[in-house]
């Protein structure tokens, strides 16, 4: 599965890996949407889809994610992997 997120227009994340569910994705109209470039930060679950062999949406499988958007003075500052734990 995958999942495409526009960066100026995407759902919030799921708080928990149960609240994560198919509805995120063909729902958009219904859930809050969010910009990374004007939260800076964001946390949460989103969902992986997949076409089945009906040519309907499936989850299959979740992420937990958690983005966030740096000025690049900010980004040499902490270059990525170092001073940071090894990921889960």
């Amino acid at each position: 599965g995958a999942i495409e997120l526009d960066l100026n227009r995407f759902p919030r994340g799921a708080k928990t890996s149960k609240q994560c569910t198919l509805e995120m994705v063909t729902n958009e109209a219904e859930l809050p949407m969010i910009s990374i470039f004007k939260q800076k930060r964001v946390k949460g679950w989103w969902p992986f889809v997949a076409r089945d062999e009906n040519d309907e949406l499936e989850v299959t499988g979740k992420v937990e994610a958690e983005l966030h958007l740096l000025t690049a003075e900010e980004a040499e500052k902490s270059p990525a992997g170092l001073a940071r734990n090894e990921p889960d």
